[in-house]
């Protein structure tokens, strides 16, 4: 039998990562009413930047810190609701402090950089925008999604001087692909290795959705509390869902320790609004990047997720393009017979390209008509029969057909995947088309069965502290058919049904 790829951890973090009430000590957090400006909640370090004990801050207006000038300057832009970020600069009495302002409606959530700001310590747009314009430009040129992925991370190492930078995409089950790396010496390789769902959870995955960046300048951090606990407005935590500050989750510290990894940067790719991948970034040591760098990074994640779009959307075009021609004149030589089945049986090469298969069943009224490499005719009407048990009246593909119709194991090495058209299902008249066995040699970065390990009260977990390569064989799985070409096997479907209910077969 085949084993599964599915590595989800359906018990990672049941407690909210949005709710932690708890952040990272590199930078300050005001929780802030959108009405009136005063100050509702605080991180308890809040006194680094603005010069008094944090308790003596709870419920003052934000403005009694600011000069006149900032005060009318930040009316006009936060007395409105707004979407996303925007960077502003504080002038506090102990110095001059970026800020990173969002509105959820009711609250300001603001992020003040604890470093002071400098003409000495702030990157000019000038340097900025030229090294964005290059590394947009190199990206820019790729021609494939794994050009694009390797010209960014060489780009991304270059400008931000980390470690190690690799690109992963998510597969269907969740499980991340390394598909570009660029890194220093004496760090480990990840390129072509596959990392377990369990290392991006569910819940991480979403939080992504809202947040472009994740940030951990060093994970030896202490964290540090909010105050008062609850949101005295709400009576509940403050959701921190797009906080960059946001402290991180106590395993996965953990599972970047035992990486040997003491900085790291995540920035999401969204391929049409969905998580493709991610671009990882590690260093050995700790690494604070600025405002303005976390930026770059932003905006450069928006560029690859808008190149990788483009290539496979061309790539889709083309296929889609080549498809449609071969399917109607598939279907001018059908009129032209005046027979689907003679059609099938003359252009049997050209309709094994159209469903992209190495077999098809023609089924009517439990008659069969075999194209190319099929089961036997006799386990064809078994797994017709199965079919109608299961009552589809569309379209059912599988790539592990034995995982769900046991008696197709006999038969993997032919069929261990199908693609059902249902024409006429209650008369027993379906397509069916077959694809092989792919035997797939699967190099994960560690044991996936291995990804957590819980502690002896049973609770409590533990990443795997081995990233070492280990293999898996996946057997009686075929290669999994692609929306492109289930759209195309819809359309082949939609036309046969038509014309059955109109001549049947002749």
């Amino acid at each position: 039998m085949s084993t599964s790829l599915n590595y989800e951890a359906e018990f990672c973090g049941k407690v909210p990562l949005n709710q932690t009430n708890l952040i990272q000590p590199h930078g300050v957090l005001l929780v802030v009413d959108q009405t009136d400006f005063h100050i509702l909640q605080l991180s308890e370090n809040a006194g680094d930047v603005f010069g008094l004990d944090f308790k003596k801050l709870v419920s003052k207006s934000l403005f009694d810190f600011l000069p006149e000038a900032q005060i009318e300057r930040f009316q006009q832009r936060f007395e409105q609701k707004f979407a996303g970020k925007l960077p502003f600069t504080l002038s506090l009495p102990s110095g001059d402090f970026l800020a990173s302002v969002q509105s959820n409606g009711q609250f300001l959530i603001i992020e003040i950089e604890k470093e002071k700001r400098s003409v000495a310590n702030t990157d000019s747009f000038l340097d900025i925008y030229q090294e964005l314009k290059y590394a947009m430009t190199a990206v820019e040129t790729a021609t494939t999604t794994v050009e694009a992925c390797e010209t960014a991370a060489n780009e991304l190492k270059r400008i931000s001087g980390f470690d190690k930078i690799m690109i992963y995409q998510f597969d269907q089950d969740w499980n991340g692909d390394v598909i570009a790396e660029v890194k220093e010496e004496g760090m480990d390789a990840y390129l072509g290795l596959k990392f377990p769902a369990s290392d991006i959870p569910k819940q991480a995955r979403e939080l992504y959705k809202k947040t472009p960046c994740r940030l951990i300048p060093n994970v030896e951090y202490a964290a540090v509390k909010l105050y008062p606990v609850l949101n005295p407005v709400t009576n509940a935590f403050t959701d921190l869902s797009n906080s960059n500050l946001r402290s991180v989750a106590g395993v996965h510290l953990e599972y970047l320790r035992n990486m040997g990894v003491t900085a790291s940067m995540s920035t999401r790719i969204l391929v049409d609004d969905q998580l493709w991948g991610l671009i990882a970034c590690h260093h050995r040591t700790p690494k604070y990047l600025s405002f303005e760098m976390s930026s770059v990074f932003e905006l450069l994640s928006n560029i690859i997720s808008a190149k990788i779009s483009a290539v496979q959307k061309q790539d889709a075009f083309s296929y889609k393009t080549n498809m449609q021609n071969l399917y109607a004149d598939f279907f001018e030589e059908v009129y032209k017979e005046g027979s689907l089945s003679e059609t099938v049986v003359k252009k049997q090469d050209d309709l094994l390209k159209l469903l992209n298969a190495d077999g098809v069943a023609f089924v009517n009224n439990h008659q069969i008509l075999p194209i190319g490499q099929t089961p036997e005719e006799a386990d064809i009407s078994e797994l017709i029969l199965w079919l109608q048990s299961k009552g589809g009246t569309g379209i059912y593909h599988q790539t592990n057909l034995s995982s769900v119709f046991e008696p197709s194991e006999k038969y993997a090495c032919t069929a261990s995947g199908i693609l059902s058209l249902a024409i006429q299902p209650e008369k027993g008249s379906y397509i069916v088309a077959f694809r092989p066995e792919a035997v797939q040699k699967v190099n994960w970065g560690g044991n996936p069965n291995e990804a957590v390990q819980f502690a002896a009260d049973g609770r409590q977990y533990h990443p795997r502290n081995s990233f070492s390569q280990w293999q898996q064989t996946v057997k009686q799985t075929c290669i999994p058919w692609k929306k492109e070409e289930i759209e195309i096997a819809e359309n082949f479907r939609n036309f046969v049904l038509d014309y059955t209910l109109n001549k049947f077969y002749n």
